[in-house]
C-alpha cells in the first residue's frame, strides 16, 4: 500500500503541476516579488523605529507562530471510489496513511521555514538573541506541526471523535506552552518541550485495532482538494470546480440600468454573470477587501499607491476570462452582434467595476493620507483603468482568440 500510494502521488503531482503553470505566470510572479520587496522594505523600516524594550514584539511573535501551525491538513489522496475497492486492504493502510502523514508535512515546514524567517528579527530585536536560533525554532514548530497532522491521522478511524476533540484541545495547550517557553526562556527549551509533546502525541494517536472511517476519509480529501481549486481558479477554469450562480435580487437595480439594445446585449450578459457567479463576484470582492486591508495599514502615500495599483491590475486582469464564458451558447452565436461590440462590451463592464474598486481603495486611503494624497492615489488609478482596458484587453484578447 506503500507503494501504492506513491503510485496516486505522482498522478496528483502531475496534475497540479498542469495547473500550477498557469497559477505561477510572469504577472503573478511579478507581482508576489514587488509586494514582497515593498513589504519587506516597509518591514525594515519599521523595526529601526521599535524600542529597545519592546514588549509587544514576542507576544506578536508568538501569535504569528501558533497561528500557522494549524495551516495545512493531512492529504491522504483517498477517492470516493476507494471506499469500496481498496477495502479488503484496510489492515495494510497503516503504511499508506504514514506516508500520507509525511507528504503532507512539506507544506507547512516550507511555511514555518518561511514565517520563522519573517519574524526572526522582530525575535532578535525582542530578546537580544542571534539568528542562529532560527533553526531551534523551525525544528520545534516542526514537531508540533506533526503532532497535529497525528491526531488528523487519527480522526481517520471509526470511533475517535470524542477522543480526537480532547487531544486536539491539548495539542493547542501544549503548543501555546511550548511557544512560551521558547520565547522567554530559550529555543532550545522550547524545542526540547516540543520532543516532549511529539512523543505523547506519538504514543496518544496509535490506532489499535480500530477501524477506518472511509466515507470521512473521502469527505475530507474533496473538502482539501475543493481549496486547492478554488485557489487555482483565480488564475484558470478548473473542470473540478463547478460554478455557482446565485440569483441575488438585490442587485436587479443595477443590471435594470443597461438599457436593452442590440449594442448592449454582451454588456448585460457580462454584467450579469459577473454579479451572479460565485467565482468572480467572491474574487472581486476578496480583492478588494485585501487591497483595502492593506492600503488601511500603510502610511506611506508610494506605497500605498504602489499596493492598490497592483490590486487594480490584478482585479482587471482575472475578470478578463469573462470573454468567452457564452461561447457555448448557440444563440449568441446566431444573434446579429459584431466581435467588436462584444470587446467593447468587457471594455465597459471591467472600467464600471475597477473604478468602484479604485474608489473605495481611496476613501480607504483616508484613514492614513491626506485629502489631496487620496485625491491623486484616485487620479493615478483611473488613469491605469484606462490604460489597462484600451491597450492590454485588446491585446489579451487577440491572443486568446489565435
Amino acid at each position: 500500500m506503500s507503494n501504492f500510494f506513491s503510485q496516486r502521488l505522482r498522478l496528483h503531482q502531475k496534475k497540479m503541476t498542469k495547473y500550477m503553470r498557469y497559477v505561477l505566470n510572469d504577472h503573478f510572479v511579478l507581482v508576489c516579488l514587488f509586494l514582497v520587496g515593498g513589504l519587506g522594505f516597509y518591514y525594515s523600516n519599521l523595526l529601526k523605529t521599535l524600542p529597545a524594550d519592546f514588549v509587544l514584539g514576542l507576544p506578536i511573535v508568538g501569535m504569528l507562530w501558533l497561528m500557522i501551525l494549524p495551516a495545512g491538513s493531512l492529504a491522504t489522496l483517498i477517492e470516493p471510489a476507494d471506499t469500496t475497492f481498496i477495502l479488503p486492504k484496510e489492515r495494510q493502510m497503516g503504511g499508506y496513511l504514514q506516508k500520507s502523514l509525511n507528504y503532507s508535512l512539506i507544506f507547512p515546514f516550507v511555511l514555518i521555514g518561511l514565517i520563522s524567517g519573517i519574524s526572526m528579527p522582530l525575535y532578535v530585536v525582542s530578546t537580544g538573541y542571534g539568528f542562529n536560533n532560527m533553526i531551534w525554532i523551525v525544528i520545534m514548530l516542526g514537531l508540533l506541526k506533526y503532532s497535529h497532522l497525528a491526531i488528523a491521522r487519527l480522526a481517520c478511524y471509526q470511533e475517535t471523535k470524542q477522543k480526537v476533540q480532547q487531544l486536539t484541545l491539548f495539542w493547542y495547550i501544549a503548543s501555546i506552552a511550548a511557544i512560551v517557553i521558547c520565547l522567554y526562556a530559550t529555543p532550545i527549551v522550547g524545542m526540547t518541550a516540543a520532543i516532549l509533546v511529539t512523543l505523547f502525541f506519538h504514543q496518544a494517536t496509535r490506532t489499535g485495532t480500530r477501524l477506518l472511517d472511509w466515507e470521512k476519509m473521502a469527505d475530507k480529501e474533496r473538502n482539501r482538494l475543493y481549496r486547492i481549486y478554488q485557489f487555482i481558479n483565480l488564475f484558470t477554469d478548473v473542470p473540478e470546480i463547478e460554478a455557482k450562480v446565485k440569483r441575488r435580487k438585490y442587485l436587479d437595480g443595477l443590471l435594470n440600468r443597461i438599457t436593452f439594445k442590440q449594442s448592449n446585449t454582451y454588456l448585460y450578459l457580462f454584467m450579469r454573470r459577473a454579479l451572479r457567479g460565485s467565482e468572480y463576484s467572491g474574487l472581486y470582492l476578496r480583492l478588494v477587501a485585501i487591497g483595502g486591508i492593506m492600503i488601511f495599514t500603510l502610511q506611506d502615500f508610494l506605497f500605498a499607491t504602489g499596493v492598490a495599483a497592483l490590486l487594480i491590475y490584478l482585479i482587471g486582469f482575472q475578470l478578463i476570462p469573462l470573454y468567452n464564458q457564452f461561447d457555448y451558447i448557440s444563440f449568441i452565436q446566431l444573434y446579429p452582434v459584431s466581435p467588436k461590440t462584444k470587446v467593447v462590451s468587457l471594455q465597459k463592464m471591467i472600467v464600471c467595476l475597477l473604478v468602484i474598486a479604485a474608489l473605495v481603495f481611496a476613501l480607504i486611503a483616508l484613514s492614513q493620507l491626506t485629502i489631496f494624497e487620496c485625491f491623486v492615489m484616485l487620479a493615478i488609478l483611473i488613469v491605469e483603468t484606462v490604460l489597462f482596458v484600451s491597450l492590454y484587453i485588446p491585446i489579451r484578447i487577440k491572443r486568446m482568440e489565435e
